[in-house]
């Protein structure tokens, strides 16, 4: 089997090429109004599937890793995010996932951009259990532009 320290760093290789970064989204078939980013490496598997209600901002969703077919590591966020804070949540995410620092499996502690302020809170913070909450604030700091709640744990 596979031990935890593999599937971390499994995770940093595939959410480089995911959400935040050039993952292909497609639809997927059986469950309207969601789309999914795979990628997968010899015996792992990411597949992250989110949904975002149509005219809406709100959002969900789940990461899962698999390994040799079995699920070993999930994490599920969901909240909301106005379209203008998109930008600096990719940038964020991409940053931490760059220099392989795992704060939640989200972004980093605190990251500026475009005037823009992205914050994360985890309350646990291993990659075998956490949880916490990130948000984007606009250019005066006090207005929220949206956040998620997430959390996770290792299947192993």
């Amino acid at each position: 089997m596979v031990d935890i320290a593999e599937v971390q760093a499994f995770f940093f290789r595939a959410m480089r090429e995911g959400y935040a970064g050039s993952g292909q989204k497609t639809e997927v078939a059986d469950m309207p109004g969601y789309k999914e980013i795979r990628f997968s490496e010899g015996d792992f598997l990411l597949v992250d599937r989110y949904c975002v209600a149509p005219n809406l901002v709100k959002s969900a969703g789940t990461t899962t890793i698999w390994f040799d077919g079995v699920p070993v590591w999930v994490m599920n966020y969901g909240g909301y995010y106005e379209e203008e804070a998109i930008s600096i949540l990719k940038r964020a995410l991409s940053t931490a996932y760059q220099r392989e620092e795992f704060f939640g499996g989200r972004g980093q502690f605190v990251f500026t951009n475009g005037g823009l302020l992205y914050t994360n809170h985890p309350r646990l913070n291993d990659f075998a259990r956490f949880e916490g909450r990130e948000e984007v604030f606009g250019t005066t700091g006090r207005t929220s532009l949206g956040f998620h709640d997430y959390w996770g744990m290792s299947l192993l």
